[in-house]
């Protein structure tokens, strides 16, 4: 029961990262850097909401 409440608050911390990256990542206009580095951070966030090691 502990586990599974410990799991959900997991993947509801990595949504939150990954919505609160992709709102900065489409306010991005300036600079090719912070793109690629936004979309650098948002990869093990997805693969964690996927499930996938």
């Amino acid at each position: 029961m502990l586990a599974r409440i410990i799991m959900v608050a997991y993947y509801l911390i990595s949504a939150f990262f990954v919505l609160v990256t992709v709102q900065n990542l489409l306010r991005e206009k300036d600079s090719r850097d912070r793109v690629v580095l936004y979309l650098v951070t948002l990869i093990p966030f997805i693969l964690r909401l996927l499930r996938i090691k």
